[in-house]
């Protein structure tokens, strides 16, 4: 098992931060996007990452805004992935609470605070997750977190 994928099979203490801007590979055995589902990229990075050797840049090389018209926001893409990288990781603790962490922001981003609450309960405690789970019961305080700090994205 390769260091990366171990690292993305673990996430990023942080939450999901896998982000994929740029890939370059040798076109030999590349696993396709999960056909059921759709392109789900948490899984076909961990297919991908799986038996290769990779070299990861530490520092970002994009940025990535959040429109309304990204595939991030999208409500069904969101639910496939949460469901099939639950399935990935399914038995790792500490990864599945991070994975509702994520789950809970997003809900919180779009503003859904009754599911974003839900998740929330199944993350890890800690004061930003207790401050976000406070104020996702006031509206105009929640809308202001969303514009003012990186919630999701």
């Amino acid at each position: 098992m390769s260091l990366v994928h171990q690292r993305l099979l673990n996430l990023n203490r942080k939450g999901l931060e896998v982000y994929m801007s740029s890939i370059l590979l040798k076109n030999k055995n590349v696993p396709l996007f999960e056909e059921y589902f759709g392109q789900l990229d948490y899984d076909w990075l961990l297919r991908l990452s799986e038996d290769r050797k990779w070299a990861m840049l530490e520092k970002p090389t994009v940025v990535r805004y959040m429109t309304g018209k990204n595939l991030s926001l999208d409500s069904e893409y969101r639910k496939r992935d949460f469901y099939m990288a639950m399935l990935r990781i399914d038995g790792n603790i500490e990864a599945m609470k991070r994975l509702c962490g994520s789950r809970a922001r997003y809900f919180y981003y779009v503003g859904n605070p009754k599911m974003a609450r839900f998740y929330f309960r199944q993350a890890n405690i800690n004061l930003k997750t207790i401050l976000y789970y406070l104020t996702s019961y006031i509206n105009f305080l929640r809308e202001i977190i969303v514009k003012e700090f990186k919630v999701f994205g």
